[in-house]
């Protein structure tokens, strides 16, 4: 079990988290998100496929991410406000976390990237938050991420964009 902790700074509307293999087809410069994850529709292909995974967070702002290994949380127990599942095929034993924004031109991974080291495979992905006492999303909000390696990817079913909201 592993767990790693760090801060995430967007200036977008949410977070993606992905391997490299999911993005290797995207052209530097390229307005990735206008073209290939502006509909709900178009996220939620990603999402499904477990490549570039999204989360809403409804606001720019300042996150502190959690990531736990092999953990499943009791939901009950940790209370959070908001709680999603999510998938993710981890390929090159790495996952980036990055802002959403990112998309609107690409760019390469570099190394002040957000980068956490994973075992290959396909992973079920419990995501928690609680929105900071100050009431304001993204001030300094908490989000837990339990990975938990499956031997397929979990069927996910979502009406829309998942969200943090």
């Amino acid at each position: 079990m592993e767990t790693m902790q760090f801060q995430l700074s967007i200036t977008g509307l949410g977070i993606i988290f992905y391997s490299p293999k999911a993005v290797e087809h995207i052209n530097i410069g390229e307005e990735y998100l206008l073209e290939h994850y502006n509909k709900p529709e178009d996220v939620l292909k990603h999402i499904y496929e477990g490549s570039i995974v999204g989360v809403g967070t409804g606001t720019p702002g300042t996150f502190i991410i959690s990531i736990f290994q092999s953990i499943y949380p009791d939901i009950e127990e940790i209370a959070p406000d908001y709680a999603l599942k999510l998938c993710l095929e981890v390929t090159d034993g790495i996952v980036y976390f990055r802002d959403l924004y990112v998309l609107l031109r690409w760019e390469r991974e570099c190394d002040n990237d957000i980068k956490v080291a994973m075992e290959n495979g396909f992973y079920e992905i419990i995501v928690c938050s609680w929105l900071p006492k100050s009431g304001i999303r993204g001030g300094k909000q908490l989000i837990h991420m339990y990975f938990n390696k499956m031997n397929d990817l979990p069927k996910l079913y979502y009406k829309g964009v998942p969200s943090l909201l």
